[in-house]
């Protein structure tokens, strides 16, 4: 799942898919988790998300590290963050699918300074219907799912997610003969990221580079 509410340090591309463009975020109001994790070396934990016991851990290829982001156009002084966005779907498009998604942000030194940690945002898919693949003409199936963010979970600060409690989202999968999975944009056909895929699942994750905290 994509961010909004973030730029990326990098030059955008006007072609390609940005991180909202296939999500609706829904306006809800409640009490927002506050608290900071205080798990051992960073602050997003992966170890409980996987939902699909036998499936392979997508997030094996996330770098936890936000030392590629410590010079922002320039200059070493800009809070900045290294973001991955993961999912998973438990079931097939036969019987149904339940999930969950996640951003991991890992801070450069600006980052930390600046008061913030790695973190994690979380989310529950409430949602998950199982649709065509849109402009994605290898893709196997798509899926419209509706993800609802897990306060309990989540050590992000409010500002990193505000207004996206919960969203729309849209991905179209082609399941590959190796096992491997790529997800797209069903819209544009353009890739999202990439994961695994057997008889009890898929997952995917995407990096979205560096990433710069919205005040």
């Amino acid at each position: 799942m994509l961010l909004l509410l973030l730029a990326a340090c990098t030059e955008p591309d006007p072609d390609a898919d940005k991180p909202g463009d296939t999500g609706s975020p829904v306006d809800t109001s409640g009490n927002v988790d506050t608290s900071t994790d205080t798990s051992e070396d960073t602050g997003a934990d992966t170890a409980e998300d996987t939902g699909t016991s036998g499936l392979p851990d997508a997030r094996d290829a996330m770098v936890k590290s936000g030392e590629d982001c410590e010079e922002i156009a320039g200059h070493t002084d800009v809070p900045a963050a290294r973001a991955w966005y993961w999912g998973e779907l438990t079931g097939d498009p036969e019987a149904g699918f339940t999930g969950v998604e996640a951003w991991y942000f890992f801070g450069n030194t600006a980052w930390y300074d600046h008061g913030l940690e790695d973190c994690e945002v979380h989310f529950d898919l409430s949602e998950i219907e199982v649709t065509g693949a849109g402009a994605c003409d290898t893709c196997d199936y798509g899926v419209r799912v509706v993800a609802d963010v897990n306060l309990d979970r989540t050590t992000c600060p409010p500002s990193l997610y505000a207004g996206y409690e919960q969203m729309n989202e849209t991905y179209a999968i082609e399941q590959l003969g190796d096992g491997s999975a790529s997800w797209y944009f069903p819209a544009s056909g353009n890739p999202l990221g990439d994961g695994y895929w057997d008889s009890t699942g898929v997952n995917y994750l995407a990096d979205d580079g560096c990433s710069l905290p919205v005040d």
